[in-house]
């Protein structure tokens, strides 16, 4: 079995895109989609929620909150 700690690092990386702050719905769907692709590579759901730290639509959401404050600094550096 893959790490799942490894595919959801790498699955966040690829697929959490920012989407404004408070985003709960994105976070649901994400986490959704997130556990259907680990069944896909046959990674236990189990496995890949204790490696987002219990919670996988919370992580999803830190993951989303990232996302916009790095494209925030992203878009304020270009204005300097």
């Amino acid at each position: 079995m893959a790490n799942p700690w490894e595919f959801l690092e790498a699955w966040a990386r690829e697929n959490v895109q920012p989407s404004g702050y408070n985003a709960d719905g994105v976070a649901k769907q994400l986490a959704r989609e997130c556990l259907q692709a680990a069944a896909r590579a046959h990674i236990n759901e189990a496995a890949v929620i204790k490696a987002a730290g219990g919670n996988l639509e919370t992580f999803m959401l830190t993951e989303l909150e990232s996302a916009a404050n790095q494209e925030v600094n992203r878009l304020a550096g270009k204005r300097d």
